[in-house]
């Protein structure tokens, strides 16, 4: 349901709009300016109110913010409904309705506003993403790029496995990167090829990719989940890295066995109440060799096999993880 901020002058007028916008929409009364989805504004409250409206217009723009007018028959005021220069300065009015409002006029036009309104917000909500994406990449990428570029020059010039071994770790490394943001950035559409996966074995095979020759992996499930086995090795992949980076490398880490799914858990420093529920947003990383992605890729992986991720504490002081839902689990 949207918001509808009704600035009507009459109260009786006010308090008869507000029990026909409840029957869809929640209805603000209140005479002061509020945030809103959308605004009710009769002709005569206009003038009260259209330095607010206009700023608050301006301020959301690129995002549409809807003004519907409620225009007396007998009233000779005129408004502008064509749209003037969008970047210059946003419409004021978007619709007038004639009272007394008849509802299915009224809802038809204010549902028609509110899938603009939405459709502004989720392109503005995508651009800021992409352009978030675009700054992890940025940042992220220039590391592995200066290392591969160094130990280039060193292999070439004195032939050296060792430099050659440290350039196919910084291409790995960009190659990860750059899987990790199409899957978060696509996660919405993901084809999801759903198999039977023995969990202790996933956890094994993915265990030899992570780089820590003196942390330990402890696997306390006997459970299997109907998955894509991709997508799984890729949440279990950065669960372990992200254990690893946070508690170090000798650190333990632990699978095993909850109602509905599996846990991951380590024993390292944890993560703090108030920073659960960031660290799955896209760049939150507090590692300084984390991308900020994979967590987010987790909860990607989860929300696309229709399960849920939470992070608490483990008992051992360190971070757990808490995937249920998956089928078969």
């Amino acid at each position: 349901m949207a918001d509808v901020q009704l600035l009507l002058t009459d109260d009786a007028n006010r308090r008869a709009l507000a029990s026909l916008v409840e029957k869809r929409h929640t209805a603000i009364t209140a005479t002061e300016f509020r945030d809103a989805d959308l605004y009710l504004v009769d002709d005569a409250s206009l003038s009260r109110y259209r330095d607010a409206l206009e700023a608050h217009k301006r301020d959301l723009h690129p995002v549409f913010c809807p003004v519907v007018l409620i225009r007396r028959r007998e009233t000779t005021m005129t408004v502008e409904l064509s749209d003037p220069d969008p970047d210059e300065r946003p419409l004021l009015v978007n619709e007038v309705l004639t009272a007394p409002v008849d509802g299915q006029t009224m809802f038809r036009r204010v549902s028609n506003l509110l899938v603009r309104r939405h459709q502004t917000t989720s392109l503005r909500e995508a651009n800021e993403r992409l352009e978030r994406f675009a700054d992890i990449l940025r940042h992220e990428l220039r590391n592995p790029l200066n290392i591969l570029d160094g130990y280039l020059v060193r292999a070439r010039e004195q032939n050296d496995p060792a430099a050659f071994d440290r350039c196919q770790r910084a291409v790995d490394r960009m190659m990860r990167l750059l899987e990790e943001s199409e899957l978060v950035i696509d996660g919405g559409s993901l084809d999801v090829d759903a198999e039977a996966v023995d969990l202790a074995a996933e956890c094994e095979n993915c265990w030899r990719a992570i780089p820590a020759a003196d942390a330990q992996l402890r696997i306390e499930t006997t459970r299997s989940v109907v998955v894509d086995r991709d997508r799984l090795s890729q949440l279990l992949e950065n669960l372990f890295r992200n254990a690893v980076e946070h508690g170090g490398d000798d650190v333990t880490v632990t699978v095993g066995d909850v109602d509905g799914g599996f846990y991951v858990e380590d024993d390292g420093t944890g993560i703090s109440a108030d920073e659960r529920e960031a660290v799955f947003d896209e760049g939150y990383s507090t590692a300084t060799n984390g991308s900020g992605l994979g967590l987010a890729v987790v909860d990607t992986v989860a929300d696309v096999h229709g399960a849920d991720v939470r992070v608490t504490a483990a008992e051992a002081g360190g971070a757990r993880f808490e995937i249920t839902g998956f089928d078969g689990a």
